[in-house]
């Protein structure tokens, strides 16, 4: 019945040429160049918004406030333009027919582009909700859903079209988006008690990196892999299978410790704990299957310096200082202290922005012979972001244990304890630069190559 219902309305997809990029992987290239290019502008962001803690008379263009919200936003905004692109480039390359339509793909970039640079100018301007990660007045919020939804949409006619029921990757993937959706719709209106306003919030702040996206980023990293034959396609497909289990199972409950701080009861606090351990196990998995790839005789691919400090991160911010700060008894002292910032920073930027910044490289780059130059470029930028990653969280660390003494056992009020924290958030903002550089200068080589592309093109066609 279903086949019949499919050929009936439904008529299969163009297959896709194996020796070169479909019209609509093609289409993905935008998505992964603005990657690059928003990456570098929230490092700009957060520099100086470090420095503003520090020295509050420095003066700057935009309110420390306005900066702040257009740094978590972008924090959010930028990966979930590269899974969406990445998620189409690997759709196409494994089920080897186009998506419904490339069109669509292009427009759908265009208007998300002009959608987020009207929100950031929105929030310099000072027009904000006060809703930390979610502070864009109420249209945009809509325009974003309204793209995102037009995105999910050509995902699921390509499902039907190309008869990718039986593919879970691409199952999985359209899961993933369509949960994210449905997850951001309860926060396009504010909620007067702070509770429930805090529990819809943390559908997107938390749900969407443990939870939806993650089922997206974990499938487009296996298939990755695949793609440079690091990983045999098989076992791809069953981590990615293993990955969807345990991210469900235990993506939900294991932010739940923030629960407790909102005014519902202890017992989440214990929930979020226990979800937290198991939630090490993809990890794990993640971890074995990196240091499998490491025999591998494909490892001459530059992309691959981005997968194995996602995995770190992954590692130390996720599992190990996730695991931490969501036991009860140390919870009750360090939460909302610079600590729960290391944490989300090596979460956030350290597993899904490396993983999005590796896939997206790898699109950009994987027809086109590199230089050597070119290369060591790229390298030198990994490792200061890897470097300023780790200067920013280990003095975030260390500025969060500081602030849990002088408060809880010290007694010292906040004023006193902030300004006893400045030296450790001065090498905060040192560590800022450092990552900051190495944004800066990844984002000019990918415009340098983008660039080059467009002449090599131009030529052709003469």
């Amino acid at each position: 019945m279903l086949e019949f219902f499919l050929k009936l309305f439904f008529k299969k997809g163009n297959k896709k040429d194996k020796d070169h990029d479909s019209p609509s992987q093609k289409a993905s290239y935008p998505y992964a160049l603005s990657v690059f290019t928003f990456l570098a502008l929230q490092s700009f962001l957060a520099t100086g918004g470090s420095l503003h803690l520090v020295f509050p008379d420095l003066p700057t263009p935009i309110a420390f406030t306005s900066g702040r919200a257009m740094h978590l936003n972008l924090s959010l905004l930028w990966p979930l333009l590269g899974i969406m692109g990445s998620a189409c480039y690997f759709i196409v390359e494994f089920t080897g027919n186009e998506l419904y339509t490339p069109k669509l793909i292009k427009w759908n970039f265009w208007y998300l582009l002009i959608t987020i640079l009207l929100l950031l100018a929105s929030l310099a301007l000072g027009h904000t909700e006060g809703r930390e990660y979610l502070e864009a007045p109420f249209p945009f919020k809509v325009a974003l859903l309204v793209g995102f939804l037009f995105f999910i949409l050509n995902l699921l006619i390509s499902i039907f079209k190309n008869r990718l029921l039986y593919h879970p990757e691409t199952i999985i993937m359209f899961s993933g988006f369509l949960l994210a959706s449905l997850l951001y719709l309860p926060n396009l209106f504010p909620v007067l008690h702070p509770t429930v306003d805090d529990t819809f919030r943390f559908l997107v702040v938390h749900l969407w990196e443990e939870g939806s996206l993650e089922l997206v980023a974990t499938t487009v990293a296996s298939l990755w892999l695949a793609t440079l034959k690091v990983v045999p396609l098989n076992r791809a497909k069953r981590l990615i299978l293993w990955e969807a289990i345990l991210v469900l199972f235990s993506g939900a409950l294991a932010s739940a410790h923030h629960l407790y701080w909102i005014g519902l009861p202890r017992f989440w606090q214990l929930i979020g704990a226990a979800a937290s351990a198991i939630q090490v196990i993809p990890i794990v998995l993640l971890g074995i299957t990196a240091f499998r790839s490491l025999y591998s005789s494909n490892l001459n691919h530059i992309s691959l310096y981005f997968f194995y400090s996602s995995v770190f991160w992954n590692i130390v911010g996720v599992g190990l200082l996730g695991f931490l700060l969501a036991l009860p008894p140390l919870n009750f002292y360090v939460h909302g202290t610079y600590l729960t910032s290391a944490h989300s920073h090596m979460a956030l930027f350290g597993f899904f922005g490396f993983l999005v910044l590796g896939t997206s490289y790898f699109i950009l780059t994987r027809r086109y012979s590199l230089s050597a130059a070119h290369k060591k470029r790229v390298k030198l930028s990994v490792i200061l972001l890897n470097s300023g990653l780790a200067i920013m969280s280990g003095s975030l660390i260390l500025t969060g244990l500081l602030q849990s003494y002088l408060c809880y056992v010290a007694g010292l009020n906040f004023t006193r304890t902030h300004l006893l924290l400045h030296p450790y958030l001065l090498l905060r903002a040192a560590g800022g630069a450092v990552f900051g550089a190495g944004a800066f200068l990844l984002a000019l080589e990918m415009w340098l190559h983008f660039f080059r592309l467009v002449i090599f093109q131009t030529l052709q066609h003469r």
